[in-house]
């Protein structure tokens, strides 16, 4: 599929299942057991945007006492933290740190998700009702696309121009050009308080915060915005990033097995027209070089 293409829904693909594992959480297994479990888990090992304040551990009750499963993570700026999911088909199981082996490490297995994020997941970029554009695709994945540099570069490259970005949910990311920001940035900011209020979407919290991609730096940071129409310009942030208080985005700790999410596509982007689609032939699809994670 291709940027700023209409969504063919005929053309959505069912996921494959990944081969079931039977394992204790709890077993001890030499280095050499985890890394022939690890290839076998590897190609369906995503990433998975939380809160910045989600525990780092799955928590067990076992005779009484609770035993704390450690997961490998990695914090992305001050918004959110990386953690990382097997894929089994029907829903989500979070990787544990007694999964990975040593030699892989938590950058190593980012890095992993991210090229079977770019590799798998399709997605579509469509124009919003309010003028900026939105993600379409898989909403168990549409955060994660925040993570590929690449993608960013060509998105700035088409509107020619830095941008504007929004995750206020795992289901949700919406940009705008900057040089639009101050006819639709209230629309954007708006657009985001209702998805992070909206109950459908309410259980997938991500951030208020909005992040800023630099197309001549090819930086993404995370910026505030003049509290003015007529204040200073928009600037970045990069010694000293926003928190978000734990009481406005809680986070729960994560589950072993986590159900797949089946929202609804949102109210962010306009219906397509029947004549139009039909004539419409198969976009191209976006492959981004060297898919590599934000810093």
């Amino acid at each position: 599929m291709g940027l700023f293409s209409k969504f063919n829904k005929k053309g959505k693909q069912k996921e494959k299942p990944a081969e079931k594992r039977s394992e204790s959480i709890l077993a001890p297994s030499d280095e050499s057991s985890v890394e022939a479990k690890f290839e076998q888990l590897k190609p369906h090992i995503y990433p998975y945007l939380r809160p910045a304040n989600t525990p780092s551990y799955i928590r067990f009750d076992a005779a009484g006492k609770n035993i704390d499963i450690p997961l490998p993570s990695v914090p992305f700026h001050a918004a959110t933290k990386i953690f990382f999911v097997e894929d089994t088909g029907s829903s989500f199981r979070v990787v544990q740190q007694s999964a990975v082996p040593q030699s892989v490490g938590a950058l190593g297995l980012l890095n992993i998700a991210v090229q079977n994020l770019v590799k798998n997941v399709k997605f579509e970029v469509r124009a919003t009702k309010f003028g900026g554009y939105a993600f379409v695709g898989n909403p168990n994945h549409i955060s994660s696309f925040i993570l590929i540099k690449s993608l960013w570069k060509e998105l700035a490259k088409r509107v020619n121009d830095n941008l504007i970005n929004a995750i206020p949910v795992r289901e949700a990311m919406i940009f705008i050009p900057e040089k639009k920001k101050d006819e639709l940035l209230p629309q954007l900011a708006t657009a985001c308080v209702a998805l992070m209020k909206d109950p459908e979407h309410r259980t997938h919290p991500l951030t208020p915060l909005l992040f800023f991609f630099n197309k001549d730096t090819d930086r993404l940071t995370t910026y505030t915005a003049p509290k003015k129409p007529d204040g200073p310009q928009l600037h970045v942030m990069p010694k000293s990033e926003p928190t978000v208080p734990e009481s406005e985005v809680p986070a729960e700790p994560l589950k072993e097995e986590m159900p797949k999410a089946a929202a609804p596509q949102l109210h962010l982007v306009p219906d397509v027209e029947p004549e139009k689609a039909a004539e419409e032939s198969k976009p191209e699809e976006l492959k981004p070089e060297e898919p590599k994670p934000e810093d």
